[in-house]
């Protein structure tokens, strides 16, 4: 299914502490994270169900939740690799 075709949205599911990113209405994958006593957030680790893998899923996600945090102007550790890389 083509990019303008799909819809693609990323939540912050806070009672299960992970961002979650949907594409058409179907739960793709997610990015866990741990929320520090000073409010740092660490992301631990970015996960897309093989469904979704290689369509850039992942990629949307992470650009999400980062653009969410710096407008919220957050602060955050990466401990996932693919966030590092990102």
């Amino acid at each position: 299914m083509a990019d303008e075709e799909r819809s693609i949205e990323v939540f912050d599911n806070q009672s299960r502490s992970r961002y979650e990113v949907w594409v058409n209405g179907e739960f793709a994958g997610l990015e866990g994270y741990e929320i520090a006593d000073d409010g740092t957030i660490t992301l631990l680790h970015t996960i897309i169900d093989e469904e979704y893998s290689r369509q850039g899923i992942a990629r949307a996600l992470v650009r999400g939740v980062l653009d969410g945090m710096r407008v919220r102007q957050q602060q955050f550790r990466p401990v996932c690799t693919y966030v590092q890389g990102f």
